[in-house]
């Protein structure tokens, strides 16, 4: 309701007297036109500015006019203070139950919550599967034969790191002082003698010729190096994990390994006879280290075969420990024979076999535990392995020598035998 612009008549600031408070009495409702008018009348009345501290009090400790307005506001806002904070407790206490508003309000919330975490997780999935793409399209914009070679380098670096432990260089147990001595020469009747190991020193410096030979910018994208290459850096780390389960004592999981071993560079040795050698420098540099890694591992392998054996304490069929050892010979002989069957005759695998089972006779003779029988057995198998990579070459040297004859035969000019060249050559 707006104020009008004659206020009506002005009442003094202060009091005549003071002001009486007077029990309110029940009276009866005016009429509706009587109360329409003192309505407009109060909304007429200018608002008298808040009395100050310093006006008189009323005779009789009565309090002024000015006074006990400022207490009726005071009373009036204390009130208004009390239904705000009734209604807030209210309110409260309607959100808390769970048939009431808040309780509608709270379940919407969490619903928000829920699709916002799950907006915020399908975001971040989408990003990561970018990420991977990106990076997928990245790797594959790479030099796969570059990255063939880095990956080489490193397994040969690992590979030498390991055997260096192999020794104890790091302080830990060497291989012949690992899994409680089952790896010494006297332990079994397969263990060849320690001056056996000491081929692991030559199969690790053709390694190393090996690494270095595949770096050369002719040999980078042959396809001999391109599946060569993951098969070789197989080998070295199957190697250092050999060396690894041998110093734990695992004895079980290290015979899985080695046999896993030998399967990869027989791999590799079918790689080569698939994809023969051009010059006697790659013949040399990569056909001669793998064959004697694969040779040794042969031997290794039987040797490993025979540690788990004696361990468990397995004799079967009764044939005792000889007997076994002396077919563990010939399933060598028999297994190296094979190999050295193919291609020219892998003279490197011969070799390495041939050495592990020398040291092997050499140990059953001089060492403990004797053996005789043993050492016989396996000096003859030096002998035939031998014989049969010596013969695969030569029938293969032969007939590569015939071929070249009947070339040159072929582009000979033929002789006329009914001319007069041929008839003074008969005089």
């Amino acid at each position: 309701m707006s104020t009008p612009k004659t206020p009506g008549p002005r009442l003094p600031e202060k009091p005549l007297r003071p002001p009486t408070i007077a029990r309110r009495t029940p009276a009866a409702e005016p009429p509706a036109g009587t109360a329409s008018v003192l309505d407009r009348l109060r909304a007429a009345q200018p608002r008298a500015a808040a009395p100050r501290d310093d006006h008189p009090s009323g005779p009789g400790g009565g309090t002024g006019f000015g006074d006990l307005r400022v207490r009726e506001a005071g009373s009036s806002g204390a009130a208004s203070r009390d239904d705000r904070s009734s209604g807030a407790r209210a309110g409260w206490n309607r959100g808390s139950s769970p048939d009431g508003i808040g309780g509608a309000g709270s379940s919407d919330r969490l619903r928000i919550a829920a699709e916002k975490a799950s907006a915020a997780a399908d975001a971040t999935y989408r990003a990561a599967r970018r990420g991977s793409t990106a990076a997928a399209r990245h790797v594959g914009t790479w030099d796969q034969d570059i990255v063939r070679q880095i990956v080489v380098t490193l397994c040969a670096m690992a590979c030498i790191v390991g055997s260096a432990a192999g020794v104890g260089a790091f302080g830990g147990p060497s291989i012949r002082d690992a899994a409680g001595g089952l790896f010494a020469p006297d332990a079994t009747l397969l263990a060849p003698s320690s001056s056996a190991f000491s081929i692991w020193s030559v199969i690790y410096a053709g390694l190393m010729a090996y690494t270095v030979f595949q770096w050369l910018p002719s040999q980078r994208r042959t396809e001999r190096q391109r599946r060569l290459g993951w098969i070789v850096a197989a080998s070295m780390l199957l190697n250092v994990a050999w060396i690894l389960c041998a110093q734990a004592g695992l004895l079980t999981l290290s015979l899985v390994v080695i046999m896993l071993l030998f399967f990869t560079l027989l791999t590799a040795v079918r790689t080569m006879n698939d994809h023969p050698a051009e010059t006697r420098l790659e013949g040399a540099l990569v056909d001669t280290p793998l064959g004697l890694y694969l040779g040794w591992v042969l031997v290794a392998a039987a040797a490993n075969a025979g540690a788990v054996l004696t361990a468990g304490g397995v004799d079967l069929f009764g044939w005792g420990g000889r007997g076994w050892a002396i077919l563990g010979i010939v399933a060598v002989l028999m297994t190296a024979a094979v190999i050295c069957s193919t291609d020219r005759g892998r003279l490197a695998v011969a070799a390495a076999t041939s050495w592990g089972l020398l040291w092997i006779a050499v140990e059953r003779l001089l060492g403990q535990p004797f053996a005789v029988n043993v050492a016989f057995v396996a000096a003859l198998a030096i002998f035939l392995l031998l014989i049969t990579a010596g013969s695969r070459r030569h029938r293969v040297d032969h007939a590569y020598r015939r071929w070249l004859r009947a070339q040159e035969d072929a582009q000979r000019e033929p002789i006329d035998l009914t001319g007069d060249d041929y008839e003074e050559s008969r005089y």
